[in-house]
């Protein structure tokens, strides 16, 4: 296999930040529900308290997967979470703008907080995807880069939600369906982009240490045949008798 330059992996480093604050300004989608929430609720006619569950349902499955996302990121690699972040983003908000609509009937409350939770899932899962490749493409630059994943984290609901008053809330009665329909495409759109961008470009295993590279891992084998260079030159030294 032909080992990428120093030139192609800056720029497959460059690609790879761009996918990560692409996945990360649709990951603060569990922040818009009181743009869509409050014409779901009369829709559904849900209590005030059913509304505040499947609104929170989103936190606690974006905040509860934390930690096996974490590991899938660095076991399975960035493509697996981004591939289920679009699945799952589509699939939520599909069901969540065709519930609206009525093709899918009066769904119970419970199952409304199922698509929050599945939302949550999706958020969580293209957010580590991103945050974890960047944290090892930018060794030396970890605060900086991980920084910018953050910014675009924060300011996806504040743009999104201008995004609703601007082009879907037009009229006396605001287009829910459409904007709902809109976040499950976007979400769908950037976490493929985010597959197809997202690779650790660095440093391999250490010759201690080693293990089977997964899917979607670019390593650079060349940090193998210094640290070896530098250990026999290192045994060299220590071989020789002293004076």
């Amino acid at each position: 296999m032909t080992l990428p330059t120093r030139s192609q992996r800056y720029w497959l480093r460059t690609l790879s930040m761009l996918g990560a604050c692409s996945a990360t300004t649709t990951s603060g989608t569990i922040y818009l529900f009181s743009t869509y929430g409050p014409a779901l609720s009369r829709r559904l006619h849900l209590t005030s308290t059913q509304a505040n569950v499947a609104a929170i349902s989103a936190n606690y499955g974006q905040l509860l997967s934390g930690p096996f996302f974490g590991w899938a990121a660095d076991t399975l690699g960035p493509q697996v979470l981004s591939g289920f972040a679009a699945v799952g983003s589509f699939a939520a908000f599909s069901a969540l703008a065709y519930t609206y609509e009525g093709s899918l009937g009066m769904p119970s409350w419970l199952l409304l907080a199922g698509y929050m939770v599945l939302v949550g899932l999706a958020s969580q899962s293209a957010n580590m995807a991103a945050v974890t490749t960047t944290t090892k493409n930018f060794k030396q630059n970890r605060g900086s880069a991980v920084s910018l994943c953050v910014a675009f984290f924060g300011l996806s609901p504040f743009v999104l939600s201008h995004v609703s008053s601007l082009f879907f809330a037009v009229g006396d009665v605001p287009d829910t369906f459409g904007y709902l329909k809109f976040l499950s495409y976007l979400g769908l759109c950037t976490s493929t982009a985010a597959a197809l961008s997202l690779s650790v470009v660095g440093f391999g295993p250490s010759r201690r240490y080693r293990r089977d590279i997964p899917d979607g891992f670019i390593v650079d084998r060349a940090s193998d045949t210094s640290s070896d260079l530098l250990g026999d030159s290192n045994s060299e030294i220590g071989d020789e008798e002293p004076l």
